[in-house]
Formats: C-alpha cells, structure tokens, sequence
C-alpha cells in the first residue's frame, strides 16, 4: 500500500464515502481513513442489506429521472439500491385533522379528488395553488440532472443566473395562502410544512411539488438496521473496486504540512501517510488541533429552531386500523398538551422488517420541540407527556392501550437528552447548489474542505450534491477538472 494519495477521507459516513467513490471511479489516488472496523463479512450476499423505507415526499427520488437515482447510477449501484427499495405505495402518505382524513396520491388528480371530498367548493382554489407552484418546482429543477454542471458549482457564467433565478422563484412562495384564512385547508398545508421544512421563514411551499425536501423520513423516524449500513458496505465495496484504499479502525491524530506543500496524517496506530489534499466533516475536525474551528452564526431570536423529539411505540399488529398508510401526518385537536406538540408525524415500520417482528409493529412519532424541553426531563413530566400522546394516538389507532408491547422515548429522566440537529431551516431560500456549496469550508489554504452536517430535510439527497460540489472544488486544487 503506498503512502501518497492525492485524496484521504476521513469517515464512512455517506457524504465521505460518495465523495471517495467519486474520485476514485475517475482514476485519482485515494484513501479512506475510518476508527470503525472494516466489513466483516466478505461473503454475504451483496442483495441484502439494502432496503430503504418509503419517505412522503421526496425531493429527488430514485426513480429514474431523479438526482439522487442520477448519481448513485455515477457511481454504480443505482439500481442494486432501487431493486431493494420497498415496494411504491399508491398513497404516498396521510394526513389526519380534526374531522379530516386525506390519502395524499402522488397523482395529482387523485389527490385532488380527495381534496374535492374533503374541502367541497375548493377545489378550484385549490387546483390553482398547486398550479403555480409546480410551475415554480419545475424551474428550480432544471440543471439537477447535468452532474458535470453542479461539479462546477454556482459561481460561474452559465450557472450564476440561473441559482439568482431560484432565489427569485424562492420569493414567490410567500403569502400564497393568507387569503384563506384559518380552517382546515390551511391546517392541512401548515401541518405538512411544519415537518417538511425546506422554506423561507413565514411562507408555506408546495406540499407536494418536486421541489419540497422529503421529510425527516427514514433519518430519525426508523430502528431499522437495514439501509444507512448495508448503503456503508455496498460504497465501500464499490470504492475499492475502482482502486481505492481503506484503513479501518484507526483515526487521524495530528497533521503536518510538508515542504513540498503536501499533509503527512499521523494515525492512531504509529503510523503516517501523505497526502494532497484531506476531506472530512466538522465532528471529525473538531477532534484535530491542527484544523480550525468552524465559526457559527448566532440563530435569529425571532427564529428559534425545532428540534425532534421521538417517542417509540411496539403494538400487536392486529390493532392496526385497516386503511392506516406507513407514513402519517397527525395535527391534534388541542392546542397540544404539556409540551405543545400540536402535529405529530408517524412511522409504522412495514411488515416484516426487522422492527417489526411477526405479529408486531413498531410505531415511531416524532414532533417538533424546542430544545428546553430536553433539559434534565423529570420522571413524572416523561410520564404526562407520554399519557398524553397515547391519549392522542387514539383517535387514530382505537384501543391502542390493549396492543401496546412497550412505549419509551428520547427523554431519559434526570439527564439532558442530547439535542438533535434542528429541522424545518429555512433551505430552499437558495437553490439546492448553493445550499450545498454553503455546507462546505476550506482550511490551510484550500488543502482540507470540510462537510457540515446537511440538513436533516434533505437525507442523503442533500448530501450527494455536497459530494458532488466538494468533488468539484477538490477538482480544481488538484488542477484539473474532475
């Protein structure tokens, strides 16, 4: 194994791993640096591991015109990752209000003739509304399917009117409904755009349209062990098919800049390799002295961030109420209960996977909080809290009580339950490529680029193009285009 590589990753997390394979496929020296311990099983069937749970309403998808189907077909393994997905659902998910139960179809017209059902008289309102915006959708989109012109980014002759074109657009969403007023019309769009996320604060965008973030879906709503690491072995197998060399179990200690403008890494095992150029994200960086901190802005005060807090439900399948889809959208009657959590989303795991056993089912519900209600919980404020949400759960699953197997949640009693990343920013104020050009940091004169976290909205979709974007920037230090 040589010692010199044009590229050393630090990580196997997704964004580490898609950035390594990239520039691996295109014939670059690379290596990969992770303290986990390598695949321990070579021979495993390659077709399992793979699945990934539906998500109501995805940005890009992997259906064969969308990015993220675009970019893992780059790489390899596309269709491996869509012959495994669950099977598509009719209903990509629902939504409960008060009074109100809507299957949201994928198809426009079956949609909207749930909301004709629904809300009767508005549906020409309606149909108009959403007109508009998949006009404005349709335009932000342009351009995600040209992988070599997001390696470019958004600053430069061809690209910059066009990423100036979306902010435009962005600012069209607003105020799209303060004429309707207060009701359930309104209820049933803000519910979905409290979780979904993705806007400019104060405005509520298309619920449906192409141009919506999925959901927090699969990230923080599911225990599977299936997806996030069978996706960490097949990338890994792919990187090294293509030439690329991995060092598990082992960490980056310190770093040294060499006289001929190079990095010697020192690992945790003694030894040492040198390298061009390192890329990593800020949990890493935040471990090696030799990388400057990153500086974080202050959050607007009148901005405050949501945070999700999770409660973990496990029922007798049998008191699933027939016509209830995976994914649901919950707003509550009340005004919320002890905490205020007024909207709920809800995950059933499906049949037969892993979190779900024969006979059982397991229930995620995730609501959006404020980051005091994490702060040293008592036993007795859990117990309420929970008390309360079953109470809730009722009205959408009856009898609940009588199935339950086990309920727990984030909360742990007398300990400050570490804050989750924030949801529900204010993203698609830029378009996807400036978002993803904004994730990324520079340091010891452009040498290591640094990943931010992506925005939980996004998924791996979000992280893809600031492998995609930081694939680029590395492309031009090295000195040629990638």
């Amino acid at each position: 194994m040589t010692n010199r590589y044009q590229l050393t990753v630090v990580g196997t997390r997704f964004p580490h791993l898609a950035l390594g394979v990239l520039l691996a496929k295109k014939g670059r020296k690379v290596l990969i640096v992770d303290t986990l311990a390598g695949q321990s099983d070579q021979d495993e069937d390659p077709s399992t591991g793979y699945r990934f749970r539906r998500r109501p309403v995805p940005l890009f998808g992997l259906d064969g015109h969308g990015f993220l189907r675009r970019f893992l077909d780059e790489i390899g393994i596309g269709r491996m990752l869509v012959n495994k997905t669950y099977p598509s659902n009719p209903v990509s998910y629902q939504v409960i209000l008060p009074r109100h139960r809507i299957n949201v179809h994928p198809e426009r017209e079956n949609l909207f003739a749930e909301l004709d059902r629904e809300f009767p008289g508005r549906i020409d309102f309606l149909r108009d509304l959403y007109g508009e915006w998949d006009g404005i959708a349709s335009q932000w989109q342009t351009g995600l399917d040209n992988l070599q012109a997001l390696e470019k980014g958004w600053l430069h002759l061809r690209g910059l009117p066009r990423h100036l074109g979306n902010i435009i657009r962005t600012q069209k969403l607003k105020g799209r409904l303060q004429g309707m007023g207060p009701g359930p019309e309104t209820d049933f769009f803000a519910l979905q755009d409290y979780f979904l996320g993705a806007h400019l604060p104060g405005t509520v965008p298309p619920p449906l349209s192409s141009a919506l973030v999925q959901s927090i879906g699969r990230r923080g709503t599911s225990r599977e062990t299936t997806g996030t690491f069978g996706l960490r072995a097949l990338l890994i197998q792919r990187f090294q098919e293509y030439g690329g060399q991995v060092i598990s179990g082992v960490g980056v200690t310190g770093i040294e800049t060499t006289s001929r403008n190079e990095l010697d890494l020192f690992l945790g095992d003694g030894s040492s390799v040198t390298t061009r150029t390192l890329a990593t994200t800020e949990g890493i960086a935040s471990g090696i002295p030799e990388i400057p901190p990153r500086k974080h802005p202050g959050t607007p005060k009148d901005q405050p961030p949501l945070y999700p807090l999770r409660f973990y439900v496990g029922m007798d399948e049998r008191f699933i109420p027939e016509g209830m889809e995976d994914d649901l959208f919950l707003m509550r009657e009340d005004e919320g209960g002890p905490l205020g959590l007024r909207s709920l989303y809800l995950a059933l795991s499906p049949v037969g996977s892993e979190a779900a056993p024969e006979g059982k089912r397991a229930l995620t519900v995730t609501a959006l909080t404020s980051k005091q209600v994490f702060q040293f919980p008592s036993q007795e404020m859990i117990k309420t809290v929970t008390d309360d949400l079953l109470q809730t759960l009722e009205s959408v699953i009856p009898f609940l009580p009588e199935g339950l197997d086990h309920v727990s949640s984030d909360l742990k009693p007398g300990n400050e339950y570490r804050t989750p990343r924030p949801v529900g920013s204010g993203i698609t104020a830029w378009s996807p490529g400036i978002m993803s050009r904004f994730r990324i940091r520079t340091a010891l004169g452009g040498r290591i680029i640094v990943l931010s976290p992506t925005p939980l909205e996004l998924g791996i979709e979000g992280e893809a193009l600031t492998a995609i974007t930081a694939a680029g920037i590395l492309g031009k230090i090295l000195g040629q285009e990638i």
